[in-house]
C-alpha cells in the first residue's frame, strides 16, 4: 500500500468513526458526566467490540450474512432494541452534577464498560464497514488476510484516538455549563438520539 493510499484510508476511517453515531454520542455523554479520562477508559469496551467485529468480518462471517439476509435483519433488530432501551433509560434518568467523577462510582465502572461494549457490538453496520471499505485497499483487489487484519487494527486505533479527542473537547465545553438543567437536557437529547437511531436501524432490518 502506497503512502497516498494509506492517507486516503486514514481520512476515510477518521470521517467514518468521527461521524455522529451511538458510540460518539455515548462517549461525549460519558465525558460530560464523568470526565474525559473516565470516558476514555469506558471507551475501551466499544473499541474491543469493534475489534471483534472486524476480526469476525475478516473470517468471512460477513459473506454468511450477505447470503442470509433474514438473519442479518434479525441482528439489526436486536441491536435496535438495545439502543432504544438505552435511549429510554437516558431519557428518564435523573440529572446529576456534570463532570463529577463520583457519578461513575455510583453508576459502576464495569456497568458502563459493558454498556459501551454492547453499543459497539450491537451495531451490525460495523460488519458492513469492514467488509465493504477495507477490501478496497487491498493490493490489486487480491484478498490478503494479514493486510486486512492490519487495516482492522488501524481502524480500531483511529477510532480510539478520534473519540478520545472528542472526550477532551466535551469535558472542556461541559466545564462551562454546570447547571442541573443542562444535565437533564443532555440526558434527554442523548435518549432521543439513541431511540431515533435504534428505530432507523430496526426499520432497515425489517424493510
Amino acid at each position: 500500500m502506497t503512502i497516498s493510499v494509506w492517507l486516503v484510508f486514514i481520512c476515510l476511517t477518521t470521517i467514518q468513526t468521527g461521524s455522529p453515531g451511538p458510540s460518539t454520542v455515548n462517549l461525549i455523554n460519558n465525558a460530560i458526566r464523568y470526565g474525559k479520562f473516565q470516558a476514555i477508559f469506558v471507551l475501551t469496551g466499544d473499541v474491543l467490540a469493534i475489534c471483534i467485529m472486524g476480526l469476525i468480518s475478516s473470517a468471512g462471517i460477513d459473506i454468511f450474512f450477505s447470503q442470509h439476509p433474514t438473519l442479518f435483519g434479525g441482528l439489526k433488530i436486536l441491536g435496535a432494541i438495545y439502543l432504544i432501551y438505552l435511549g429510554f433509560k437516558s431519557f428518564t434518568k435523573k440529572s446529576v452534577k456534570l463532570g463529577d467523577e463520583a457519578n461513575m462510582r455510583k453508576e459502576g465502572f464495569w456497568k458502563l464498560w459493558r454498556q459501551s461494549f454492547f453499543i459497539g457490538i450491537s451495531n451490525p453496520k460495523a460488519i458492513i464497514y469492514f467488509s465493504a471499505l477495507l477490501p478496497q485497499f487491498e493490493s490489486h483487489g487480491t484478498p490478503n488476510l494479514q493486510l486486512f487484519i492490519i487495516l482492522v487494527l488501524s481502524s480500531v486505533l483511529i477510532k480510539f484516538a478520534t473519540l478520545s479527542i472528542y472526550a477532551f473537547i466535551a469535558e472542556y465545553l461541559s466545564s462551562r455549563i454546570k447547571s442541573p438543567k443542562a444535565a437533564n437536557t443532555g440526558n434527554k437529547l442523548v435518549g432521543i438520539f439513541f431511540m431515533l437511531f435504534g428505530s432507523l436501524l430496526a426499520a432497515s432490518g425489517i424493510f
